[in-house]
């Protein structure tokens, strides 16, 4: 069989290309007007981009729970009392007084600290999250970090911070009198959120997302009034509205960046009076 390399660079040529026009063609999924240069985020997992100023707040409101580093560090501290409770819970599990499994639901145990049999429940609703037992966390400490969950829970009452920490206890066993690792995760913690909150609004400087004065719409076909919820039907597949459904075509200031005829008319005492007389012929002409 021979290849024809032609046909294939050809065809190669041609997806770049429709990849190329469908990347001109999105525009950012957040506020629907900047075309994303991807210089802080990229395509996600649902096919949607966001322009670098969208992805920027976002991040902003994320970092606000990282303010404050002592905060920081006393939720850390308050997720590791709870781990510590639910390991102790799981350990003192006798098993499920039905099926006799020491497997409990993982979900129900750190979210809710109940012990749910994971079989039973995977039986009785169809479905569970991943089964959790104290055997097995047993095994994955002592395969990773070395140290017995039992000795830990019985004798010291807690659980190393990391790796890290259960190695400086195996090799000092007066470790626990002076442990600072937890703060030091916590500070590390802390310092890397902020630094990169830091360096996305230093590339924000460099961002290229082109605004577009069209009000674009997350359909190919359809919008609705942000209003009363009615369809309206969009200008084309580009994904923009009709001008007579943008309440700036008419010289109205509103929050509202679509409209349909009914909304409109409620305001139409606000327009302009030539913009006003237009919009009545619209509406008897049944244009909108």
């Amino acid at each position: 069989m021979n290849w024809n390399w032609k046909k294939f660079n050809k065809e190669i040529s041609n997806y770049s290309a429709k990849q190329k026009n469908l990347f001109r063609s999105y525009y950012c999924a957040g506020c629907k007007q900047r075309k994303p240069c991807q210089l802080l985020t990229s395509w996600d997992s649902e096919w949607k981009s966001y322009c670098c100023h969208c992805f920027y707040q976002t991040e902003q409101a994320k970092v606000e729970e990282y303010n404050d580093y002592q905060q920081v560090y006393q939720r850390n501290l308050v997720e590791r009392q709870a781990h510590i409770q639910q390991y102790q819970l799981l350990k003192d599990y006798l098993g499920c007084p039905k099926c006799g499994s020491l497997a409990v639901d993982a979900y129900s145990l750190y979210s809710e600290n109940r012990l749910v049999c994971q079989p039973c429940r995977m039986k009785k609703e169809g479905g569970s999250s991943s089964p959790i037992s104290f055997l097995e966390q047993g095994k994955w400490y002592k395969k990773r970090w070395g140290i017995i969950l039992t000795e830990w829970l019985d004798k010291y009452g807690c659980l190393p911070v990391n790796a890290e920490c259960a190695i400086k206890w195996l090799k000092d066993k007066k470790h626990l009198d002076n442990c600072q690792c937890l703060e030091i995760e916590a500070k590390g913690h802390y310092l890397l959120v902020n630094d990169n909150l830091k360096r996305s609004w230093e590339r924000l400087k460099e961002c290229k997302c082109v605004k577009s004065e069209k009000v674009r719409v997350s359909s190919d076909n359809y919008a609705w009034c942000e209003s009363c919820e009615k369809t309206i039907s969009v200008a084309s597949k580009k994904r923009v509205i009709k001008n007579r459904n943008d309440p700036r075509f008419w010289g109205l200031n509103v929050k509202e960046k679509v409209l349909c005829g009914k909304c409109l008319e409620s305001k139409k005492e606000k327009m302009p009076p030539l913009r006003r007389a237009e919009f009545n012929r619209y509406r008897k002409t049944g244009r909108l």
